[in-house]
């Protein structure tokens, strides 16, 4: 038997930056980085990468998996769990189509690495136009938030966030204890910052 692995069908392709290796059809190089980005979605890939070049981002490896007939998301989280090159790992998901693995592989990846995803589909409508564009089935969506927050994989709703949380990995060292101070030039921001903090499972300074 053979074993060759297989990306795709239906998929942007495969970079690894640190390596100069562009096995994909994007019209431009990632640069090389520190951030791993899989996706399930080639035109977030490629959107990414061009912010990415931007706002001199850069990245260890871009894998668009494309319609998953083998390498799935928990086959680069195990990959990129050990990769000296990657210090976190974002994800673009549309379905998680084998939960057990993925879990397994989140959690592992989460204890050495941030591990940040955006997954859409959270309304019905929207979990519909996932299904006609790569055949996903995205499940209860209680069911997935719970299983992410278990897995140690930071949540996240929409591009924007998560652009600003590549920029923030890319930019800055990691925390070496847990705590965040705020700093505010008013009581109300102050509090309404406190409470995003705490929603997202961080700890502020005393």
């Amino acid at each position: 038997p053979s074993l060759m692995r297989i990306i795709g069908p239906n998929t942007v392709g495969l970079m690894v930056p640190p390596a100069k290796l562009n096995a994909s059809f994007a019209h431009m190089a990632a640069r090389p980085g520190n951030i791993a980005l899989i996706s399930q979605s080639g035109a977030i890939a490629t959107s990414l990468i061009d912010w990415a070049a931007e706002n001199n981002v850069g990245f260890s490896r871009i894998i668009s998996l494309g319609d998953v007939v083998d390498v799935d998301v928990g086959d680069c989280l195990d990959m990129l769990a050990g990769d000296f090159h990657t210090r976190a790992i974002v994800m673009y998901l549309e379905t998680i189509p084998n939960p057990r693995k993925f879990m397994s592989a989140a959690r592992a990846a989460a204890r050495l690495k941030p591990v940040i995803a955006i997954k859409p589909g959270r309304h019905e409508q929207a979990a519909r136009a996932a299904a006609t564009h790569t055949g996903a089935l995205s499940g209860a969506e209680r069911i997935v938030d719970a299983a992410l927050r278990r897995a140690g994989v930071l949540r996240i709703n929409d591009l924007a966030e998560l652009l600003d949380a590549a920029e923030t990995i890319a930019r800055h060292a990691p925390l070496e204890r847990a705590r965040v101070g705020i700093v505010t030039n008013g009581g109300g921001a102050g509090v309404l910052a406190v409470d995003k903090l705490v929603d997202r499972g961080g700890e502020l300074a005393e």
